[in-house]
């Protein structure tokens, strides 16, 4: 992937990316990048894919209006951008990302503590490169 750097994304100087697919090793299911050796608590970046999504129209739209989401550009969309706290008050910019039919959802979260950095702009990015290998393709038979 051209132009993104988690390590420059999130801060994490000791990071460590670990993922996970599902059907058997065939698609992807999950990314997190986290400081080497630490809790969850020290979470950068999270990236998954839920297919199915859990999610139908409604709870993304309930999920947008709560968080005061900002629709994606129609380019990207449909989706919406916004931030949150997690349990442990920390801020998260997000990016939820799904498919028309509210089949397949796509989302990217990173934990705002990077300094000088625009993390749902970053959030966007990710999704911006990730959505048409991970969202637009079909799921293998």
């Amino acid at each position: 992937m051209v132009g993104i750097n988690p390590a420059l994304m999130t801060q994490l100087i000791n990071g460590m990316a670990s993922g996970t697919k599902m059907d058997m090793g065939r698609r992807f299911a999950s990314c997190t990048v986290r400081e080497r050796g630490a809790s969850d608590s020290s979470l950068g970046l999270l990236i998954e894919v839920f297919d199915p999504s859990p999610d139908d129209a409604e709870d993304l739209e309930n999920t947008k209006l709560s968080t005061r989401g900002s629709d994606l550009p129609e380019a990207l969309g449909p989706g919406f951008a916004a931030r949150r706290k997690n349990a442990k008050d920390k801020t998260i910019a997000f990016v939820y990302g799904w498919t028309p039919d509210h089949q397949r959802l796509l989302t990217v979260n990173i934990i705002e503590h990077a300094p000088g950095r625009d993390s749902l702009a970053d959030a966007t990015e990710f999704f911006r490169q990730l959505k048409p290998l991970l969202l637009d393709k079909p799921a293998p038979s």
